[in-house]
């Protein structure tokens, strides 16, 4: 197992190496990278003296000073790369294509995307016991056929939350193990919160898991979520002067210049919606239109269908874990579109929703013999899963887009359109070759599968 773990591990890096992007571009990666400097070569978390703040609108003015208003705790940790980058390689980061960006998002992002899929694969192996030639197909949609892979590439904190999640929830899986899962789970989860508020969620609906369970375990459990969550508060309160997030903290933005003050761009999180009918549009963009998670991962549908077959067993062992994932995950959902108006900006569809993608495949792991023992169900899965691969590679391109208005249009199109306009002869190559690869592999994988007996060891 150890060493299946190093090879998935490797295999993804290098995967992720070959697609991960070299450009500092936009004001998220900018505002991002602007903290990382800052640390590195200013020992301050205040952006101010950074080349790069001068590039990003998403920054906010405390005590005369600017701040990105992305949590610090990402940057915190991608600074631990570029200061070896920096001092021992006098690589720095600069604005437009840069050498400096790209190996530290490959050890930061690359590095634990692939630990997460390693993750992923443990949990169907060692936990859900599933059999290894369709778990080995499970790793490799997952991890090119969502929107895990179409931001793994870049500096962001979706997969990376997505990924200690994933961590998280495979030692919730093994609690009766003892309280060192407890403590890890906990761990884990409160440091995706600290890196994407939004997951903090996930430690209070964990309540579910617990049910049944000693009151010692709930206490290893919640104690081990401490040392992240006040660490993210203290940071909070030590670069804007409250506990409340800076990027919902309305006051910091006021600012001459400020986009989020003159109507150019609300914060999320503070957004509404006007009327019924808004909401519902916004909703259904964010679901099956334009921006949808199922328009841009369809393969989803399969996980749902997995969820119903869960649901319908009587002697399914995981139900309540199952259960713990689906009201998180569809309460996260709930608040991005209860809560914000904007799509997640220019994104490739939205990029809130790569956090979820390992955690929304796992479903998957139990429709294997329904599909061995259907033509249809097997044709139907197969195409379903070639298109979620398609979309996603096609996300690679440019996994940020720009829109004269966010939700207007369905960003695999606009991206595919973008390939056969711009994109170099070379570079449309390269894409070719990859898809080439990962379509050989998955069939491969999957035929693999396919002509292995049920049950057979």
């Amino acid at each position: 197992m150890k060493s299946k773990s190093i090879k998935i591990f490797v295999i993804f890096l290098l995967f992720f190496a070959a697609f991960t992007k070299t450009d500092i571009s936009g004001w998220n990666i900018s505002s991002r990278m602007a903290t990382i400097q800052s640390l590195v070569e200013y020992h301050s978390l205040a952006i101010d003296h950074s080349s790069l703040a001068a590039k990003t609108g998403d920054k906010y003015l405390y005590n005369n000073q600017f701040y990105s208003d992305k949590p610090p705790m990402l940057a915190l940790y991608g600074s631990i790369f570029y200061f070896f980058l920096n001092k021992g390689f006098n690589l720095s980061l600069t604005a437009g294509t840069c050498l400096a960006y790209y190996l530290i998002t490959l050890l930061t992002v690359g590095g634990l995307s692939a630990l997460g899929l390693v993750y992923f694969h443990k949990i169907l192996v060692e936990i859900f016991r599933i059999e290894q030639e369709w778990s080995d197909v499970l790793v490799l949609i997952a991890g090119t056929g969502t929107s895990f892979f179409t931001y793994s590439i870049l500096f962001n904190n979706h997969t990376v939350s997505g990924a200690l999640l994933i961590l998280g929830f495979y030692h919730l899986l093994k609690i009766e193990a003892g309280a060192k899962n407890l403590a890890l789970s906990g761990l884990f989860m409160s440091l995706a919160g600290s890196i994407d508020i939004t997951c903090f969620l996930f430690i209070p609906f964990a309540f579910i898991v617990f049910i049944g369970k000693s009151l010692k375990s709930l206490i290893i459990f919640l104690l081990s979520c401490l040392p992240a969550i006040l660490s993210y508060l203290a940071l909070n309160l030590y670069v804007s002067g409250s506990l409340i997030p800076p990027a919902m903290n309305k006051a910091l933005w006021d600012y001459p210049g400020s986009a989020f003050v003159n109507g150019e761009e609300n914060l999320s999180g503070l957004a509404s919606h006007e009327s019924l009918s808004d909401l519902l549009i916004y909703a259904f963009h964010m679901i099956l239109g334009n921006r949808g998670i199922l328009s841009h991962t369809p393969l989803l549908l399969f996980s749902i269908w997995g969820l119903i077959k869960i649901f319908a067993s009587r002697e399914f062992p995981y139900k309540k874990e199952y259960l713990y994932l689906s009201i998180s995950c569809l309460t996260y959902i709930l608040i991005y579109i209860f809560r914000t108006d904007n799509y997640s900006g220019s994104a490739y569809g939205v990029r809130w929703f790569a956090t979820l993608m390992l955690l929304l495949c796992l479903p998957l792991a139990h429709i294997g013999d329904s599909l061995r023992n259907s033509k249809p169900l097997k044709f139907l899965f197969l195409t379903i899963a070639s298109a979620s691969i398609t979309i996603s590679l096609v996300g690679t391109y440019k996994p940020f887009l720009h829109f004269q208005k966010p939700g207007s249009h369905y960003t695999f199109l606009v991206s595919l359109s973008q390939i056969g306009s711009k994109c170099s002869i070379l570079s449309k190559i390269l894409l070719f070759i990859s898809a080439s690869l990962i379509y050989f592999s998955f069939y491969k994988l999957f035929k693999k599968f396919q002509f292995k007996p049920p049950g057979e060891v």
